[in-house]
């Protein structure tokens, strides 16, 4: 009897080592089945605990998925840190773009944050949601600043490139987008290839118009009208 109840002295866990059991539960189960159907039972049996030692850590569900989610609230943020320095706003945006593809690749936790977002509204997807849009933020405004004098609506157009980077990568196991395979390796390649591309035309686009405003400028410094100049361009 003795013998045994040492047993049970020396595999009994810390309570570190118990929370980090459940954390690493609920990294598994996020990835095989979502947030919409983890459950506390499936996230006890797979961490090894009873029910009443979850609830003596956790009140519910939803305060196990706040604390969970918090590491990803400065994910957007910790790409942004990596990002090499003496780059110029152009070379700056593909890294971005390029580097954010492969992190999402790789991260399926934040991939299934995404779809919990997009699928529930509470208040741990609204802050998360929140959160990432503020981190964004310096990103977004080194952007207007470039584009400030541009036709382009730079807001919009970074927002349409971020979410289908989002979308591809989410919808990518469901089937072929547009005739390219997002799940392949050759359509991998395709995609970071695209976005590259799409960003080129972003700036030959910026450039060409700071093109035609310095030709207008010549040509009023050399008195021709607006009326013509509007003819021209």
């Amino acid at each position: 009897m003795s013998d045994e109840l040492d047993k049970k002295k020396r595999n009994r866990r810390t309570k570190a080592a118990i929370e980090r059991d459940v954390m690493q539960a609920v990294d598994s189960l996020i990835e095989e089945v979502g947030f919409r159907n983890l459950t506390l039972t499936g996230v006890a049996n797979r961490a090894k605990i009873e029910p009443a030692v979850f609830y003596r850590r956790f009140a519910n569900l939803e305060e196990l998925f706040d604390v969970y989610t918090r590491k990803y609230d400065y994910w957007l943020g910790t790409i942004l840190a990596g990002m090499p320095a003496d780059m110029d706003e152009e070379e700056n945006l593909h890294w971005i773009l390029q580097t954010l593809i492969q992190s999402l690749l790789r991260n399926k936790g934040m991939q299934q944050l995404l779809i919990w977002e997009l699928s529930d509204n509470n208040p741990t997807t609204r802050r998360t949601a929140q959160l990432r849009e503020s981190i964004n933020e310096p990103l977004i405004r080194l952007l207007e600043h470039k584009f400030k004098d541009s036709k382009l609506d730079i807001n919009v157009i970074s927002a349409v490139i971020i979410s289908g980077i989002y979308y591809l990568i989410l919808h990518r196991k469901r089937s072929p987008f547009c005739d390219v395979d997002y799940n392949s390796r050759a359509g991998k390649d395709r995609f970071k290839e695209g976005v590259r591309q799409l960003t080129n035309l972003l700036f030959e686009k910026l450039k060409e118009e700071e093109r035609i405003e310095s030709i207008k400028n010549k040509l009023r410094s050399e008195g021709v009208s607006e009326d013509i100049i509007a003819k021209c361009f």
